[in-house]
């Protein structure tokens, strides 16, 4: 059952008015201790950084129920990660592909120069009975749940022919399921 009082710690206070949203020191520092079993990394990138987007795509989770694990994937492994948004995934890795701008942009410098992402992404073990709350089936084996233009970068530069990292961080979030 998902824990909506945990649901709504977890939201960055103030989060609705930029100016004053509270530091992320001061979040991590707040958020970690009531929930100790998401990594800091994943709580600043995604929960902290991501929250809107967070609160409306991936809400459903209850990560009280999740374990994270960070692990090194090989590109043939990070293809097979599939997300309800792969429009937008397959229109970025265009981007960075065929506009200069694009590849320019900090995060396109730094993947195209070292190879690799600059933090984890964060993708969802899924199986055959995942399911969105609309009841649509979620992608297998993995669905991403953040890092989306770095996915589509990669996914570029792998049809581009660029030099890769043999490896990825990769923040792995599995469901704990009961013995």
């Amino acid at each position: 059952m998902l824990n909506y009082r945990l649901l709504q710690q977890l939201a960055p206070l103030n989060f609705r008015d930029e100016c004053k949203t509270e530091a992320l020191p001061d979040y991590l520092a707040r958020v970690g201790p009531l929930a100790p079993f998401i990594p800091e990394n994943v709580l600043a990138q995604w929960l902290y950084r991501h929250w809107r987007g967070f609160e409306s795509n991936w809400s459903f989770i209850d990560l009280a129920r999740h374990h994270f694990e960070l692990q090194s994937w090989p590109r043939e492994r990070l293809l097979q990660i599939g997300s309800r948004h792969m429009e937008a995934i397959e229109r970025w890795q265009e981007l960075l592909s065929h506009n200069s701008y694009v590849r320019r942009s900090w995060l396109g410098d730094y993947m195209l120069h070292q190879g690799s992402w600059p933090e984890p992404i964060i993708v969802l073990a899924t199986d055959e009975q995942s399911l969105y709350p609309d009841g649509r089936a979620m992608p297998v084996p993995y669905c991403l749940l953040e890092g989306h233009h770095r996915l589509a970068y990669l996914r570029a530069m792998v049809l581009e022919g660029a030099q890769l990292q043999p490896l990825h961080q990769v923040w792995l979030c599995r469901p704990i399921r009961d013995s």
